[in-house]
């Protein structure tokens, strides 16, 4: 575009030279030998200042060349430059360039890598190097004088929306929150708000819905770069029915928590699965010992999960022990008020910083899945106990956490308007993955 601009230019002013010299005669100045030999002269000098002009504008465009390749698989980014062209010195220097700002093992597959190259007569030369690097960067490596090339990360601006992700769950929740455009952040903390009351292997089936609103933030090709606060969490299982959940930081209060429509904490003093992700495989009750291979009580709960899933503290409490225990491998145990304490046993390791006498928070890491002890897998085998008698955690009622009352409901109340003005406006829109298009430039973080 640039050097059909720059012909264009030059094809006027040629035109104008003409039209000058045109001028000139019907003006008499050719009128002797000397004045036009000297006019003329002065046109053919103006004619090659506008040629000399016309190729300083464009040659470098005509010179340089850019086109855009793919990393095909099993390629690394120097293997790219090298079949795209660039000399192995060229593709080495770009590269260790590059290495200062960004990993260039990262890239994968199918990564598109925009290339320029200087041609002039046979020469070929490597002279830039950009790509996406991540949602919301991009990185450059341009050719200096001196041969080398210097690299950069470039932030990009970001783009802002309140997003609703809403639809019915399609196999898995995970898998068909994931697929609407959510992240894992907003899906652990759907998991962890109904964990209470809720086991998703068993009352959680295709067909129930879900709804999350969230902050997000995003690039120029609508990649997700970051989620921010989340606002809303809805779940209708036909076990359980519809529930909701808004985000409200209550006068006093240093971080949101979560209430239902009415102002009601959604904690319960514990959690029915303290473990996020995980396969209910056996029950509170009789059952045929997969070890001793007899019936026996089993007085607990147990999750089969992959070795390392972070095991949660069920409830505020004080960590009465942490330590191999009998036939429970690494075991802690959590006393709560009440009267009531939980057991958590087959751990791979504890958390950090887990030890007797220390005081844990609802949803703190405590441990990880493994399978120490007498055990035939990796799971957690989960216990809760009333005055030192398991009883089954499944069908454990116990207190909700506090409920929002005079001005604390007040605030409440019109934060739960507008959360749900936001739904409706994402609603209407169409399309259960769309967002309310309140669109701001952002800096990058």
């Amino acid at each position: 575009m640039k050097v059909r601009k720059g012909l264009a230019a030059f094809s006027i002013m040629a035109a104008a030279a003409g039209l000058g010299i045109g001028l000139a005669w019907n003006a008499g100045l050719f009128g002797n030998g000397a004045a036009a030999a000297a006019a003329a002269n002065e046109v053919i000098h103006e004619e090659a200042a506008l040629r000399a002009e016309q190729l300083a504008f464009t040659e470098p465009y005509l010179e340089h060349v850019t086109r855009e390749f793919r990393v095909a698989s099993g390629e690394s980014l120097i293997g790219l430059l090298t079949r795209a062209g660039a000399t192995q010195a060229e593709a080495n220097a770009a590269i260790s360039s590059i290495a200062s700002v960004y990993d260039p093992g990262r890239v994968r597959p199918g990564l598109p890598v925009s290339l320029s190259f200087y041609h002039r007569d046979d020469a070929v030369q490597l002279t830039g190097v950009a790509f996406r690097s991540e949602p919301g960067a991009s990185v450059t490596a341009n050719r200096l004088t001196t041969g080398g090339f210097a690299a950069r990360e470039v932030q990009m601006p970001l783009n802002f929306e309140i997003a609703r992700v809403a639809g019915p769950v399609r196999g898995g929740l995970y898998a068909s929150a994931l697929a609407l455009g959510a992240t894992d952040r907003e899906v652990s903390a759907l998991a962890t708000q109904f964990s209470y009351d809720i086991d998703f292997q068993r009352d959680v089936r295709p067909g129930d819905r879900f709804e999350l609103v969230f902050e997000r933030f995003y690039d120029d090709q609508g990649n997700t770069v970051r989620t921010g606060d989340l606002l809303f969490l809805g779940l209708n299982t036909r076990s359980n029915g519809s529930r909701a959940f808004y985000s409200f930081l209550a006068p006093g209060d240093s971080h949101p928590e979560w209430y239902d429509a009415d102002g009601k904490s959604s904690r319960r003093f514990l959690m029915k699965t303290p473990i996020n992700g995980a396969r209910l495989s056996s029950g509170f009750g009789m059952r045929l010992h997969p070890v001793l291979g007899y019936s026996r009580m089993h007085r607990g709960t147990d999750f089969a999960a992959p070795i390392g899933t972070p095991i949660l503290a069920a409830g505020d409490g004080v960590i009465e022990r942490a330590s191999p225990f009998s036939t429970y491998g690494n075991y802690v145990k959590i006393r709560h008020g009440g009267g009531y304490e939980t057991a958590y046993a087959h751990m791979l390791r504890f958390g950090r910083g887990i030890g007797p006498g220390v005081r844990v928070v609802q949803g703190q890491i405590i441990g990880y899945v493994g399978t120490t002890g007498r055990s035939t897998g990796p799971h957690l085998h989960y216990e809760v106990l009333q005055s030192g008698s398991q009883i089954n955690p499944m069908t454990l009622r116990v207190a909700n956490g506090r409920n929002l009352t005079g001005r604390s409901l007040e605030l409440f109340q019109i934060e739960r308007e507008r959360i749900d003005t936001l739904r409706q406006a994402r609603s209407e829109e169409g399309g259960a993955a769309a967002a309310v298009q309140i669109r701001t430039r952002a800096a990058a973080p």
